[in-house]
């Protein structure tokens, strides 16, 4: 069964079960899809609304566009849970190989880091996805329906919980294979993400709280 066709208690008790999947890495696409899916909620009680009609031309194209951008940030998201639970027990299957004739070791362990590199490459492009969805929260903030601005605010609020969630997922695979892979590059593209995510995290709840709480 597909993440998406879960209830909410179906899929905390799987979480919180011993079954392999979801864990983190399907949790953190979660999350990202809650941000998403609370800045669409915005932009569903904005569109038609006073304050729609009070934006120029201009921003009420844009709107419309933005919003079209989060459903599909919210789709991206959920096939991340599916990617990262795919990864992840194809990654297990690989510690199942046989290991006893020499060609058999060097297979298994081809195998195991081919299957680490993609279940770190899964999260590291869901940090990514994350990082350019701000934009889309900041114009939530700046031109939605004042009401609802607390609400793109806990949108800003899950978006660095996701990427930072994310992050833990991509260091814990490629600790792995260090010694075979260009870390340095990923480390840095990981850093530059976490750090700008908590800028633009910051600069959003700034206006959020400017806002709701004088």
């Amino acid at each position: 069964m597909l993440f998406k066709d879960y209830n909410i208690e179906y899929f905390l008790n799987e979480l919180s079960s011993d079954a392999p999947s979801p864990g983190g890495g399907s949790t953190a696409a979660l999350v990202a899809a809650l941000s998403g899916a609370l800045n669409s909620m915005v932009y569903s009680l904005t569109v038609g609304k006073k304050a729609f009609e009070n934006l120029n031309k201009e921003n009420q194209d844009k709107m419309l566009k933005l919003k079209e951008e989060t459903v599909k940030f919210i789709v991206a998201s959920q096939e991340f849970m599916e990617e990262d639970r795919k990864d992840f027990l194809a990654l297990m299957d690989c510690y199942k190989l046989p290991k006893i004739t020499e060609e058999e070791i060097d297979l298994r362990k081809e195998n195991i880091k081919n299957c680490t590199i993609k279940a770190m490459e899964t999260p590291l492009k869901l940090a990514k996805a994350c990082i350019d969805f701000y934009s889309n929260i900041d114009f939530a903030v700046e031109f939605g329906n004042r009401n609802l601005v607390s609400d793109a605010g806990v949108a800003a609020s899950l978006l660095h919980s996701a990427i930072e969630s994310a992050a833990i997922n991509v260091k814990v695979n490629l600790n792995f294979i260090k010694n075979e892979y260009d870390y340095k590059k990923v480390e840095e593209t990981l850093e530059d993400i976490l750090s700008k995510s908590n800028i633009l995290k910051n600069e959003i709840l700034d206006k959020v709280n400017n806002i709701i709480y004088k």
